[in-house]
């Protein structure tokens, strides 16, 4: 059990009555997390919802030859695969801790019944499962429209919207072999693009970008602040 003010930081119930906070935080067990630890593997049953308090997790997925690929990288506030604890159904990727965590545990019964009792929570499930939902789509549409410098451009584009709303100057959030996987790609490809984003007015130094033109770089890739930008970065606004 914890106490409902832990919850009260979660977007996902920032709308819930006192009550209900209350009764989701009787079910719900607060973990510590190292770096490397599961919390659940590719094709578990989806009993429990798990939200990340601190720290930072990555939901990855196993190819038919084993390899394993990034598909999403979770920060603080997000929930694990909330689909499939709604549904009952199994999680189609594994969630790693790479960085020691925070993570709340909510049985996935204690949720379900909160959505029969009607109210403003099931609206807010929804809000989420819209987001979620939504980014899976901006994944696809990148993979299919954009080429591989296009498609880091846009990346890049991204971070610079929600680290100062458009500035030239930005910082990578993660290693380069972690934004390579996340991006798609190995990180020999990752730094060839690098390198070739330069002739689009990009320097790379370690962690630190330099933009040279945010207007040239939106066009070399199309990028939209409306369809582009996160709805975790919007979120913010």
């Amino acid at each position: 059990m914890i106490a409902a003010k832990l919850l009260e930081q979660i977007p996902l119930f920032a709308d819930m009555s006192q009550e209900d906070l209350e009764r989701v935080a009787q079910h719900t067990e607060e973990l510590v997390c190292e770096k490397g630890n599961y919390l659940f593997r590719e094709g578990d049953k989806a009993n429990d919802l798990y939200v990340l308090l601190s720290g930072l997790a990555q939901m990855t997925a196993r190819g038919p030859e084993g390899q394993q690929t990034v598909i999403e990288i979770i920060y603080p506030g997000d929930s694990f695969i909330l689909a499939a604890v709604i549904s009952g159904k199994r999680f189609l990727m594994s969630a790693e801790v790479v960085k020691r965590s925070q993570v709340l545990k909510i049985p996935g019964t204690a949720l379900t019944e909160l959505i029969r009792n009607g109210g403003d929570f099931g609206l807010s499930m929804l809000a989420t499962l819209s987001t979620q939902y939504r980014s899976m789509v901006r994944q696809v549409k990148n993979q299919r429209l954009r080429t591989t410098a296009q498609r880091v451009a846009a990346f890049l584009l991204d971070l610079a919207y929600d680290q100062g709303r458009g500035e030239n100057r930005i910082t990578l959030p993660h290693s380069k072999k972690m934004l390579a996987a996340l991006l798609g790609m190995s990180q020999e490809g990752l730094s060839r693009t690098f390198t070739a984003l330069r002739e689009q007015g990009v320097v790379i130094d370690h962690k630190q970008v330099q933009i040279e033109s945010i207007i040239k770089l939106r066009r070399f890739c199309g990028f939209s602040n409306k369809l582009d930008a996160s709805d975790r970065i919007s979120m913010k606004e």
